[in-house]
């Protein structure tokens, strides 16, 4: 027989030993909660950076007017809201000699900084902007625009292959030894490159993946 005392202490330690099973069960599962709440990284093993919203109507102006005034030449690409060093709005811009830069622009409409694209991975530098490494498909190194009448004629028909598109811009070449192609902006929003061969003929539409 086991006295009061006894008793009262092998108590006290069954308690003190499921108290404490419990806070470990609920440590544990705090970690994994965490763990598996915070964002994956991308396939380069960077954090991936949230979708940002495109810019539109006077808004959209207004910005892509601070850009360009920073940037005397430069052709605007597209313009989305928010930006680094907490800045409202920012623009993509081609300049002249065909380098991309990101303008950032305040909540008074103007362009306070410019910074230069970062530099991808060697992979993904090897793979261009729209597939695949060299020899495969969808591949596009960085061709030289199109001006004039080869350009109107080339922009026209990528309009007519996708109704309702802006055409970003034309250029020489492009994937499948076309002669030209146009970068055009679909109503939704997505980007897609259509080929264009040397009889001005819209040969095929591919999908823009955005750097």
């Amino acid at each position: 027989m086991f006295s009061p005392t006894r008793k009262t202490l092998i108590t006290v330690g069954v308690i003190a030993a499921f108290v404490a099973s419990g806070a470990a069960f609920a440590g544990a599962a705090t970690t994994s909660t965490t763990s598996s709440s915070s964002s994956p990284p991308s396939s380069s093993g960077r954090p991936q950076r949230p979708p940002q919203n495109e810019l539109t109507g006077d808004t959209a102006t207004k910005v892509k007017a601070a850009a360009v005034a920073k940037v005397p030449g430069g052709t605007v690409l597209r313009a989305e809201e928010g930006g680094s060093d907490g800045s409202a709005f920012h623009a993509h811009l081609r300049k002249p000699d065909g380098t991309e830069i990101v303008v950032l622009v305040n909540a008074s409409f103007d362009a306070t900084a410019v910074r230069t694209r970062p530099a991808r991975p060697a992979g993904d530098r090897d793979r261009g902007r729209h597939g695949p490494g060299p020899g495969g498909p969808g591949f596009h190194p960085p061709q030289p625009a199109l001006t004039g009448d080869t350009a109107t004629k080339v922009k026209a028909a990528a309009v007519a292959k996708v109704p309702g598109g802006t055409v970003l811009r034309a250029e020489k070449g492009g994937p499948d030894g076309s002669a030209f192609h146009a970068h055009v902006r679909k109503p939704d929003g997505t980007e897609v490159v259509v080929l264009v061969n040397a009889s001005f003929d819209a040969t095929s539409v591919q999908e823009h993946e955005r750097p």
